[in-house]
This record gives C-alpha cells, sequence and structure tokens, in this order.
C-alpha cells in the first residue's frame, strides 16, 4: 500500500484536498491502493476554514522516507507564518521527494510557499498570482510561471494549482501518480462535471 501525505496547517482549505482524498481513498479508482495520511507542524487538532476539525496523523517531523505523494493543501494565512525551522523542515521534505522521482503537489497558497523558497525554479507551475511569487529572492522562473483559468499545472510530477482549482488539481495528481488508469480517472472527472448518469453512460 502505498503511502500520501497531505500537509494541513490551521485555517486549511478544506475543499483543496476534498476531491483528492476521496479519489484515493476510493478502491475502484485503481488497482494500487493508498493510504491517505495527514501532517502537521505538530500533532494538535487543526481546524479548517469551514470549522472542520482534523486531528493530523503524524507531525511533520515524523513522515517516513517511503512516501509515493506529498501533497501541500493550501490555508489562511498560516503558510505565511511558519518558523524557519518549519519552513526548512518542508523545504526539505519536498526536496527529497522531488528528488526520489515522487509526486509533490501544492494548491493556492501552498504554491506559492514552493515558489517562495526556490522548489518550482526548475518546473512549469502556477499559483493564485503571479505578483504574489515574482519578487522572492529565491524564485527565479517567472518564464515558466502559467496563467490558468481552473487546469493545475504538472511538469516533472509536481502540480500546481490554484485554490478554485481543486477538481483539477486532483484528476492532475491522480495522473501524476502514474498508475491508475486514465478511464479510471476520466469516470471521476465527469462524475463531478456532468454528474452520476453521464459518468455511468461513459464508462
Amino acid at each position: 500500500m502505498k503511502k500520501i501525505i497531505f500537509i494541513i496547517l490551521d485555517k486549511f482549505a478544506n475543499w483543496e484536498l476534498a476531491y483528492l482524498s476521496a479519489a484515493l481513498g476510493e478502491k475502484q479508482l485503481g488497482t494500487v491502493q493508498y493510504s491517505v495520511l495527514y501532517a502537521s507542524t505538530d500533532k494538535e487538532v487543526k481546524t479548517s476554514i469551514g470549522n472542520l476539525k482534523a486531528l493530523p496523523d503524524l507531525s511533520i517531523w515524523e513522515i517516513p522516507e517511503d512516501i509515493s505523494d506529498l501533497v501541500f493543501i493550501g490555508a489562511e494565512g498560516s503558510w505565511h507564518n511558519l518558523s524557519k525551522e518549519q519552513t526548512s523542515q518542508l523545504v526539505t521534505l519536498a526536496e527529497k521527494v522531488k528528488a526520489n522521482g515522487k509526486v509533490l503537489g501544492a494548491i493556492c497558497d501552498s504554491a506559492r510557499f514552493c515558489a517562495v523558497n526556490g522548489l518550482l525554479n526548475d518546473v512549469k507551475h502556477t499559483t493564485n498570482t503571479f505578483d504574489e511569487i515574482k519578487d522572492a529572492a529565491l524564485y527565479t522562473n517567472g518564464e515558466n510561471f502559467v496563467l490558468t483559468a481552473n487546469e493545475a499545472v504538472t511538469d516533472h510530477k509536481i502540480v500546481t494549482a490554484k485554490g478554485d482549482s481543486a477538481l483539477h488539481f486532483a484528476v492532475s495528481v491522480l495522473r501524476a501518480l502514474g498508475d491508475i488508469p486514465e478511464e479510471n480517472i476520466q469516470f471521476f472527472y465527469t462524475l463531478h462535471t456532468k454528474g452520476f448518469l453521464k459518468a455511468i453512460q461513459m464508462n
């Protein structure tokens, strides 16, 4: 069973993880089974923007090496308020995932976090706006910023998206994993855009 780690912080955007986490827990989606785990800066309860309470499985210091995917979820303000130690640990985790050829996903303000910490300097990417990253000292890849409507951007297993693109983000991460049949991903996408009956007809 492959491990998928979602990083959630206080005031996390609960809609940004909903599609992807649910899809990964759906046994019918593919032949490979995934274990979805949640990690944060500590193991205290985290409260989402929508007042959803979540108890992390792990702290960011306890994340194992053998993960298949690391997903950063946006939050209201919290990605701006991390300590130097927390930032360093999250950047180190992301760098290891990239170096190991695993999937790194980041949506909304967590994509900004990745950009301003130099994690997106070698790939095409997006964030909520270009203005929020263009002047960051560690960001050097403006020519590969992609302005999107609601699509996610995937390059070398790095998936980034704006906060209004949770479904496209989920679909792109599922594809980046590389072991879920495309027809199953299409069914999932159609289900959530055109409804159950249309998805069944296309299956």
